[in-house]
């Protein structure tokens, strides 16, 4: 089953024009290239991958069906899955479902029904705790999320403090005490003990609407972690815990005690003993503790009995590298809740083994938890560490192109990680690609010491009628193999370091070579371009012939590209590529933003600038280590477009001939819009007169209009809804520009 979930852009069919009469580049997401693994079809091999997932699960689309919130840590990524179903239930990866959430959501995401209105709401960071966003959205308007409360607070003897959670931490948001209302269990600054905070909203009001909380209990559970180990003391009777719950508790001031590193809850009732028991996930260790409480409603003086050190021991132990955390949601579509474990940390993930499954083979109230899976949705998707370099090249020569995917890292346990690359090769037809996993290590890579972030680039460098590798390492050079093909298959037996160029010296960069095989100036001859760690390009030009390539150091930042955003280490990704006879660059970098430069042909020299069309093209943003390849994959002659990402997989775009979008959108800097993301009130202004504002939603429904004779103008939203709106605009020239902005 094809399914395409359009780009914002898309709404340029009815409502923007280009401004330019180049070729038509409008790019949809699309899943329709089967891929297999091991003889059986990915679910959903395009959906970027996982790395620190946090589950929930909420009606996404208001069908009734639960859908599947994964929230991964590691650049604060949104993964949706949608509930189908075609006879039998399944899940859908849905492209772009960020553009749906509130853009501030950080460290973690939890949706939790608050007001008992049948929405689960957003549970989020906010400053040294929580941040709430309710759920107001509805089947006719979509997702739409209103701030509750931009931080939590919670009520002590001493006055009013806010309800501390670490950063790194996820609380349990959940009703203790059986009253309705939402309370949280948290682990004090220390992280020795957890606090009860009481949602006051049943006793105040006698409805679940609020969130006015007190903190009822400093050692809720009566149990103490150790503050260097994972070491939990039982029925301790040292300060806090003497005496069990203590209503009102004395206030702790901040500061008092040294903040912890970091630890995980899971609150249920294990063994429906009517009281909440504990799965305790700490930062420094692989497995997770299992407290059964002894105590009895409503669980404000609960007192923790058992500890089971290696949960689930009925089965094969929780295990991960560090800092692991337990979902209880179901995943399987048969109606029970299982156990879904993942890392909370935010490096060096587990590749694609960091989502481990537990079938719940009891019941809800009673449950069973049995190891079933290490890669849980990982195993349905392309998977390979972390930030992926999708790279094209005909490995068996079988005149298909197949896809390799090279990577930042991944995780090996003896050495902590590593550059591999993975081979798919391409099992289907000139017209219709299928790929097929072949080989996590195409190469042996992990065996060549190259360091992090290895890249190919291939080429045939030598008129021999194969492709060569030029691979560009971690210190900035390029390792060279001589393809020497016999014409059944690819054969890189040598390995020629710190490449030279025509004077002899080292070809090198700032470090992180990213290199392209690509003719820039149409000579016959291929030139070597190069990524590097500052954000550069560097244009080594071809002066050799066809037979003995020879390059000549041009320009060490082409076009004046510079890609560097917040971390310095920019990586720019490079990649060139022709539509209609034109030139088009495509600059990744570990910001994750797509950057999109034409004017190319005659602007190579040095001192020369490329035209910067857009900082963040198709309103792409994989949030960390961007890089692109693009190539007519299936002959029809549209563009297709593979995007590496931060989690360890890939998406796949192709260009829809239908969409008026093309890659002469126009330059987002013609536009300021700010604040960005706002609240009441926005400013739009530009070097040209402004002779119409739109807003339009997500959903394509136009909600704001105003005319301007200006080239500054100030528009009320207070109106609008939280949520993410395209702002159009027409010049008094005739010329049209579009900007994406987020209501908070």
């Amino acid at each position: 089953m094809k399914r395409k979930n359009l780009l914002f852009f898309s709404l340029f069919n009815t409502l923007l024009l280009c401004q330019f009469s180049l070729a038509q580049l409008g790019f949809e997401y699309d899943n329709s290239i089967p891929v297999f693994k091991s003889g059986v079809q990915l679910k959903y091999p395009w959906a970027g991958g996982l790395n620190y997932a946090q589950i929930s699960d909420f009606d996404f689309d208001f069908d009734g069906d639960l859908d599947l919130l994964l929230f991964d840590r590691s650049h604060n990524n949104i993964r949706v899955l949608t509930q189908e179903n075609d006879g039998q239930p399944y899940y859908q990866f849905y492209y772009n479902a960020e553009d749906k959430f509130p853009a501030d959501i950080r460290y973690r995401a939890t949706l939790v029904d608050y007001d008992n209105d049948g929405r689960k709401d957003l549970w989020t960071y906010g400053i040294g705790g929580l941040k709430v966003y309710r759920n107001v959205g509805d089947a006719v308007n979509g997702l739409q999320w209103e701030l509750k409360s931009d931080l939590l607070y919670s009520e002590y003897v001493n006055g009013t403090s806010q309800l501390y959670v670490s950063s790194s931490d996820i609380p349990a948001i959940v009703d203790v005490d059986g009253d309705g209302d939402i309370d949280v269990l948290t682990f004090n600054q220390g992280g020795e003990t957890v606090e009860y905070h009481q949602n006051q909203s049943m006793e105040l009001y006698g409805v679940p609407d609020s969130l006015i909380y007190e903190l009822k209990n400093e050692c809720w559970g009566l149990f103490k972690e150790d503050f260097n180990t994972n070491f939990i003391s039982l029925n301790d009777q040292s300060s806090p815990c003497v005496g069990g719950g203590i209503p009102n508790p004395l206030k702790t001031e901040a500061g008092k005690s040294a903040k912890h590193s970091g630890s995980t809850l899971l609150a249920l009732d294990i063994d429906n003993s009517g009281v909440l028991d504990l799965i305790l996930g700490d930062v420094s260790y692989p497995t997770m503790t299992l407290l059964k409480n002894g105590g009895s409603a409503p669980n404000t003086n609960s007192a923790m009995v058992t500890q089971d050190n290696f949960f689930p021991s009925n089965t094969t132990a929780i295990d991960i590298q560090l800092f692991p955390a337990a979902f209880f949601v179901d995943v399987d579509f048969d109606g029970v809740k299982d156990l879904v474990v993942c890392p909370n940390a935010r490096n060096i993930p587990e590749n694609e083994t960091s989502v481990r499954f537990y079938k719940n083979n009891g019941t809800n109230i009673l449950p069973n938890f049995v190891y079933a899976s290490p890669n849980y949705f990982q195993k349905e998707m392309i998977e390979h560490g972390t930030g992926t370099i999708p790279v094209l090249f005909d490995v068996n020569e079988d005149g298909l192109k197949d896809l390799i995917i090279a990577n930042t890292y991944r995780y090996i346990p003896t050495i902590d990680k590593e550059s591999t690359i993975a081979y798919y090769r391409n099992t289907g037809t000139a017209s219709a690609p299928v790929y097929t996993y072949v080989d996590y290590n195409y190469l042996d890579l992990d065996q060549q010491n190259y360091g992090l972030r290895s890249i190919p680039a291939f080429g045939d460098i030598d008129n021999d009628g194969d492709e060569d590798l030029f691979m560009g390492i971690e210190n900035g050079t390029i390792v060279f193999y001589e393809n020497t093909s016999t014409g059944s298959g690819a054969i890189f037996n040598t390995a020629q370091s710190n490449y030279p160029d025509n004077n002899g010296n080292p070809i090198t960069t700032e470090g992180f070579s990213h290199p392209q095989l690509f003719d820039l100036d149409q000579d016959g001859l291929l030139d070597l371009i190069l990524g590097s760690k500052s954000g550069k390009v560097h244009y080594y030009r071809n002066i050799g012939t066809s037979s003995s390539p020879s390059f000549q150091l041009e320009n060490t930042q082409l076009g004046n590209v510079s890609v560097v955003g917040l971390n310095p280490n920019a990586l720019a990704a490079p990649h060139f590529f022709r539509d209609d006879n034109t030139t088009y660059l495509f600059v990744g970098s570990v910001d994750g933003k797509l950057f999109f430069y034409d004017s190319i042909e005659n602007n190579i020299g040095s001192g020369n600038s490329f035209n910067l069309v857009s900082p963040e093209f198709l309103g792409l943003n994989v949030e960390a280590y961007s890089s692109f390849c693009v190539e007519d994959i299936d002959g029809d002659g549209n563009l297709n477009m593979f995007v590496g990402q931060d989690l360890g997989g890939i998406f796949h775009f192709e260009v829809d001939p239908n969409s008026s979008a093309s890659l002469n959108e126009v330059a987002q800097e013609q536009i300021a819009l700010y604040p960005n993301p706002g609240t009441n009130e926005i400013v739009l202004s530009s070097s040209l007169e402004i002779e119409t504002i739109r807003i339009v939603s997500i959903q394509g429904k136009e909600v704001l209009k105003q005319e301007s004779h200006s080239s500054i103008e100030t528009i009320d939203v207070t109106s609008l809804n939280s949520g993410t709106y395209l702002v159009f605009v027409e010049f008094s020239n005739g010329n049209r520009g579009l900007k994406k902005w987020i209501k908070l």
